[in-house]
């Protein structure tokens, strides 16, 4: 359910594919008359116009579009604040990777709903599998330590009886959600506002800066976090306490041999202990460690990768990326202060394209592994010889097909190392060139000072 403010965002973000080809027109390929320096707004608008423009749009856009998971019980409010902070710098680094992570969210989400329905619960809704999967429900078993529960977690213990269907409806599961109207609809006038911005200064053919072309892709990526978060709680602060009259021990009995394996993450690990992810499969090969050091886990944190299949989430995710990178080459010939800052733009242009290729066909590839796409085709291929295969191969491999493989691990380095120089670079280079300026970026357009903005 998506409510008039989620279909107000989606609209804007529409609007940007417009927005985009109309500054792709805007006249900023050669100009020989530049301001230098700081430039004062009387004449126009000046440095600071556009700096205050693009700087609050990206942080409105970002501190309201984050919907991260439920804090740890015993955390307080500059724990989730200092958190939240950390993944609004991820966000403006690079927004399409937060984007895969709220579209893999919400693909797990769908297929929990199916995988719900089958079993005949059909009032589990996106909104209960979002709300699970965040950590919004706690396991309290009898004589051990609460931990949270995701989704499939739920659904076992739920099917073999050890607990019941949680009382709880969609609504109020909405209503645990802190998401403010006013925030929204502040958001979508400045964005509104922005995108306007820009259109009217490619129809009266006046020059965008990069700067203002890069909160556009930033803009436009936030808003499909919006979208694909539309229905995931946000800024909930404590979760929902389920129990069980069985220890953990005779949960872990029951279950047999598949529960033998010493727990990671929580004792229900057997079932599905947060694979893939950052605090799972990379941080133990490094030195330094974020992230909660208890065990059982006192919340989810918000480093799951991304497990999105080939559904109409993956075609969202691939089209916005395919927008996000193409908004950054509308400024392949703009005017740069110098030769130097033009081909060095080029550079990282393409760079950020190859890598989010390279990510998604290596993902996509990886993908069919963990969700056993490849063995489906591979016995409808070859029927005589699926039986044979998936015992001697596919059993094999289904401990460690949900998990990062090696040979991704090793193309991923360097090309994780390109993107964020490529990265790097582009941010700073957006703030770096409005030190030079061609005169008409600092022209005003007349009509967009009869719309309300900030």
């Amino acid at each position: 359910m998506i409510d008039r403010s989620e279909r107000a965002i989606a609209i804007l973000a529409v609007s940007i594919a417009f927005a985009s080809c109309a500054a792709a027109d805007s006249t900023n390929t050669t100009s020989q008359d530049r301001k230098d320096g700081w430039v004062s707004q009387p004449q126009g608008r000046g440095t600071f116009d556009i700096l205050w423009s693009c700087l609050f749009t990206i942080f409105l856009c970002t501190w309201t579009s984050l919907h991260l998971n439920v804090p740890a019980m015993s955390e307080t409010y500059w724990d989730q604040f200092f958190r939240k902070m950390r993944w609004m710098a991820q966000a403006i680094m690079a927004p399409e990777f937060v984007l895969g992570f709220a579209t893999g969210q919400k693909a797990e989400a769908r297929r929990s709903v199916a995988q719900f329905k089958h079993s005949g619960y059909p009032q589990w809704s996106i909104r209960h599998a979002f709300y699970a999967n965040m950590g919004g429900f706690v396991l309290q078993p009898r004589e051990s330590a609460p931990f949270p529960i995701n989704a499939k977690q739920l659904h076992y213990l739920l099917t073999e009886g050890y607990i019941e269907f949680p009382s709880l409806s969609a609504k109020e599961v909405w209503d645990k959600s802190k998401a403010d109207g006013f925030q929204k609809s502040l958001t979508c006038l400045q964005t509104g506002w922005f995108i306007v911005q820009i259109v009217g200064r490619a129809i009266q053919r006046l020059p965008v800066t990069t700067l203002e072309l890069t909160t556009l892709s930033f803009v436009f990526c936030t808003l499909a976090m919006f979208i694909q978060w539309a229905n995931k709680p946000l800024d909930v602060e404590s979760p929902t306490i389920l129990t069980t009259e069985v220890t953990i021990s005779d949960i872990l009995l029951r279950a047999g041999d598949r529960a033998s394996e010493p727990y990671k993450q929580t004792p229900l690990d057997f079932i599905d202990d947060q694979s893939p992810s950052w605090i799972s499969e990379v941080q133990p090969h490094l030195r330094f460690r974020i992230g909660p050091r208890e065990r059982p886990l006192p919340r989810f944190t918000n480093d799951k990768f991304p497990v999105i299949g080939a559904g109409p989430d993956a075609h969202f995710l691939l089209l916005c990326t395919v927008v996000y990178c193409s908004i950054h080459f509308i400024a392949w010939n703009f005017d740069y202060p110098t030769h130097t800052e033009l081909v060095l733009w080029h550079a990282s242009c393409i760079a950020i394209a190859a890598c989010a290729l390279i990510l998604w066909i290596c993902e996509t590839y990886q993908d069919g592994h963990r969700l056993g796409r490849w063995e489906r085709w591979y016995g409808k291929l070859f029927p005589s010889q699926a039986e044979s295969v998936r015992v001697h191969t596919w059993e094999k491999e289904r401990r460690q097909k949900r998990f990062i493989p090696v040979w991704e691990f090793i193309i991923m380095t360097p090309v994780t190392l390109v993107y964020t120089l490529a990265r790097t670079y582009i941010v700073v280079e957006v703030f770096l060139s409005q030190r030079s300026l061609p005169v008409g970026a600092f022209d005003t357009v007349q009509w967009s000072e009869f719309v309300p903005h900030f």
